[in-house]
């Protein structure tokens, strides 16, 4: 709102401004933009004139030549005008634009932030508690420990995050948890885990079915760790906030005494004088 008004404030001084000085180039009479004065190049040599001799004009008809067209006369003013207003336009125009800019950019932050949240809530949830309880305690080792890694890689799809075509799902999931700054050893060991579980025939032992939730557990402790990071980030910037406004707020009361108390002592001053 604060920006608006400042756009709306901006455009009606560049507004009265231009209308300023197009009243004072009419009041004046001086056009703002005046032909060139002066020649170019280097003056010519100038030829001695010679003495005219009289001529016998009698007997030469008398040529009558067409009438001279008046000169239109140029109205300084109007030239200002269509200057000014062109002027006007243009900086209303720029601030416009400017004004729409700044609006694309803060919805691009809400938007980047919106996905951001769901991507996260998405993560959250599928290293949640249920999700470990279900890989250890249901069905045998294998599926227990794929499970661990689809529910990651379904929560990134549901999340709505584009994918490259030239990645795999698996290559999409490490990429968005290593951009929540996730433990790279705890990635590293459930996707090896989801690899050989998946394509491997040989038995897969309950103790790796265990290595595979403490994986899990991990990221999603990391998960969580973030989140309180960004919400200290958070309080400490409204904290700043807050400080700030009260800083101002006391110089603000400051300057409010010391000018009452400079009134004052000028009233003191004037009743002595009396």
């Amino acid at each position: 709102m604060r920006r608006g008004n400042s756009t709306v404030v901006i455009a009606i001084v560049a507004a009265l401004a231009a209308l300023s000085i197009l009243i004072w180039s009419s009041s004046s009479g001086e056009p703002l933009v005046s032909s060139p004065q002066g020649t170019w190049g280097e003056p010519r040599a100038t030829e001695p004139r010679l003495p005219l001799e009289p001529l016998d004009i009698e007997g030469v008809p008398e040529q009558i030549g067409p009438e001279e067209e008046p000169e239109e006369q140029d109205i300084p003013w109007l030239t200002d005008l269509a200057i000014a207003l062109f002027v006007m336009a243009v900086v209303v125009f720029l601030l416009l634009v400017a004004r729409w800019a700044g609006r694309q950019r803060v919805e691009e932050k809400k938007r980047l932030a919106a996905a951001e949240e769901k991507e996260l809530v998405a993560l959250l949830d599928a290293t949640g508690e249920d999700v470990r309880y279900h890989a250890l305690s249901e069905g045998d080792p294998r599926n227990g420990v794929v499970a661990c890694w689809v529910a990651l890689e379904e929560a990134v799809h549901r999340s709505g995050l584009e994918q490259d075509r030239s990645e795999t799902s698996a290559e999409l999931t490490t990429r968005v948890l290593r951009r929540w700054e996730v433990d790279q050893d705890a990635i590293d060991a459930l996707s090896a885990s989801y690899r050989e579980a998946r394509f491997s025939r040989h038995p897969i032992t309950e103790e790796e079915r265990l290595a595979a939730v403490e994986a899990l557990d991990r990221i999603h402790t990391d998960l969580r760790r973030r989140i309180r990071a960004e919400e200290e980030l958070r309080e400490a910037e409204e904290r700043k906030g807050a400080h700030e406004a009260g800083d101002m707020a006391e110089t603000d009361d400051q300057q409010q005494a010391e000018a009452g108390a400079h009134r004052s002592r000028s009233r003191s001053r004037a009743r002595r004088r009396r």
